[in-house]
């Protein structure tokens, strides 16, 4: 069975050329590529959402263009960085303009609500699709995936598993979880917050234990987390199921005092090692699927 993640590697070599090259400072396999200028760095990543495999097919146009914007603003707060300017290229099938000017209004409701600025894109007909590339500039240094060391504490910004309840009431209009699937809010204020003091840092959008193994694959080390110390909304699959765009990061336990503090709780500790292990009651618990996967 091929995955995203053997598709991605197949481009790996064609990538590594921005080794030898002095302005890129973080190329591939990080939430976003960091472009070095004279003033500041340039925090550039881009994100595809699909109709049928990212978002309902009946979803309303002003949703799906938020939802798309905010699940690639995500990848810029994964980054500590926070976001200028966003392009949009939409493929779409339909044909009547109150579609677009619908679309539009989610796009005006995002772009003002993080005071970023639309500066250009494309259009063309096809299966309904949607790639917005979105560009900013780091708090204070970017954020990587690469840098968790043994020992580190492991926390998350918010609960587990809202946005996969609000798809799955997503035709009960008077659902409290609507929101966190098709309108999440991107964590920006969480990832200033870190910016002076995380190790590591990625969202959640393919499931903390995806998305912690990214961290620990980079990173060289392993991960132990427990169950009863995370905030989840349904069940054991809300460690799995992503789309959450909650941030998960690494940081010294030196900084667990003030973090207490502001209302952040360790989930578990970076080791040494490899993976991800998953304690509840001190038991070790499988999972037959681990996260996100759209060729799965």
């Amino acid at each position: 069975m091929i995955s995203e993640a053997d598709i991605l590697n197949s481009f790996q070599h064609l990538v590594e050329d921005y080794k030898n090259d002095s302005l890129i400072a973080v190329g591939s396999g990080d939430d976003a590529a960091v472009i070095k200028s004279q003033s500041k760095d340039l925090i550039h990543s881009l994100d595809i959402s699909k109709a049928g495999t990212h978002f309902p097919i009946n979803t309303c146009p002003r949703d799906i263009a938020y939802r798309s914007i905010a699940v690639a603003l995500s990848d810029l707060a994964a980054m500590g960085a926070y976001p200028s300017f966003i392009t949009i290229a939409l493929t779409s099938n339909k044909k009547n303009l109150d579609w677009y000017k619908d679309f539009n209004k989610g796009v005006e409701t995002i772009i003002n609500e993080y005071g970023i600025k639309l500066v250009g894109g494309d259009v063309t007909f096809g299966d309904l699709n949607i790639c917005v590339n979105v560009f900013g500039y780091p708090y204070k240094k970017p954020l990587l995936r690469s840098n968790a060391k043994p020992n580190d504490l492991v926390y998350v910004s918010g609960p587990l598993g809202k946005a996969r309840r609000g798809l799955i009431e997503c035709d009960e209009k008077k659902s409290k979880y609507h929101s966190n699937f098709f309108r999440p809010k991107v964590r920006f204020d969480v990832s200033e917050y870190i910016a002076d003091f995380a190790s590591s840092c990625i969202d959640i959008s393919d499931g903390l234990i995806k998305d912690l193994g990214s961290i620990c694959k980079l990173s060289g080390v392993g991960a132990t987390i427990r169950y009863e110390n995370i905030e989840i909304t349904s069940d054991i699959e809300d460690l799995c199921y992503g789309d959450d765009y909650e941030l998960c990061f690494t940081c010294g336990s030196e900084f667990e005092e003030s973090l207490m503090k502001d209302g952040f709780k360790p989930i578990g500790k970076i080791i040494k090692g490899s993976g991800v292990e998953v304690l509840k009651e001190n038991k070790v618990l499988d999972f037959s699927k681990i996260g996100w996967d759209s060729f799965d």
